[in-house]
């Protein structure tokens, strides 16, 4: 079986083939939170716009009490952005790795 250079050597191919569906794993959290990272730019840009450009909406919290009204969703899904966020910081450090790996060994020694 000849190596595939993009990734270090492995002791067989069961090891190699779990390290790359790992990585492949962690490649697309982190993808997917870019992607989430790039829809609320966009989305909270036309929404600010839409907010100093336009008139505001009867309906808004900025005509009746002075809050703007995207301020909310930009908070709101600024919160999930950032959870998100750390859940994908948590599954690609090593801190995170090491500790499931630690816990895994202590309960194999329970038993």
């Amino acid at each position: 079986m000849r190596h595939d250079s993009r990734f270090p050597p492995a002791r067989d191919a069961g090891d190699e083939a779990w390290a790359y569906w790992r990585a492949r794993r962690m490649v697309r959290a982190l993808r997917g939170w870019y992607i989430h990272l790039l829809v609320y730019v966009v989305v909270n840009s036309w929404l600010w716009l839409r907010f100093f450009y336009f008139p505001s909406p009867s309906w808004s919290h900025y005509a009746q009490h002075g809050w703007p009204w995207p301020l909310t969703t930009t908070l709101a899904w600024g919160l999930g952005l950032a959870v998100h966020g750390l859940l994908v910081y948590a599954r690609l450090s090593r801190r995170g790795h090491d500790w499931e790996t630690r816990k895994i060994r202590e309960f194999m020694d329970r038993q």
